[in-house]
């Protein structure tokens, strides 16, 4: 009897070693890219606003945002900077990415050694709760899920209790390439 109890809990720890860590999952990725959907989320449930788009995310930290619908926008970042170009009202500001540091998808890049070091985090399946260590911080609470081998789903809440919805398509057959983060030239 001693011996099964024993050889169950082995089982139960060789078992929740084997889970994987949906962070960790993240973390070896060298980059991704493919079609995204976002939503932003009332405290009381209410879709307020709808895009989608394409995406591109490649370590250490570029990242690579399309919006296509409802309206058409470009977010791209280097490391260094965050360009932002609205093909609608043909504008293009640069901003150095110190003021965007907040971002929930820069954390899609963060290393667990970073996260680890910001936020309190939970384990449960194929998602991850992260709850900021940082009582200022814009987003409080991360919800991180891995819902199929290439559809990711990330939901941000902020302190007024709105939720930023994002959901990743990847496409396993197109990883990015370095020149998609470059900004294209405009006439504007």
């Amino acid at each position: 009897m001693r011996c099964r109890v024993i050889l169950g809990c082995y089982a139960l720890l060789l078992s929740a070693a084997l889970q994987a860590d949906v962070l960790e999952t993240l973390a070896e990725r060298e980059g991704m890219a493919g079609q995204f959907t976002q939503e932003i989320i009332s405290p009381e449930g209410e879709v307020l606003e709808r895009s989608s788009g394409s995406f591109g995310l490649l370590r250490p930290h570029f990242f690579r945002w399309e919006i296509l619908t409802p309206d058409s926008q470009l977010l791209l970042a280097d490391g260094e900077t965050l360009t932002q170009i609205d093909w609608d009202l043909e504008v293009v500001v640069e901003r150095p990415i110190s003021e965007t540091a907040s971002s929930p998808l820069q954390l899609l890049l963060a290393s667990r050694t970073a996260l680890d070091s910001a936020f309190d985090i939970s384990l449960s399946g194929d998602a991850a709760v992260l709850i900021s260590a940082d009582s200022q911080s814009p987003f409080q609470r991360l919800h991180i899920e891995q819902m199929a081998e290439t559809v990711w789903r990330l939901d941000a809440k902020d302190q007024g209790g709105q939720v930023l919805r994002v959901e990743l398509r990847e496409n396993v057959d197109s990883p990015p390439l370095i020149a998609e983060f470059v900004a294209p030239p405009t006439a504007f």
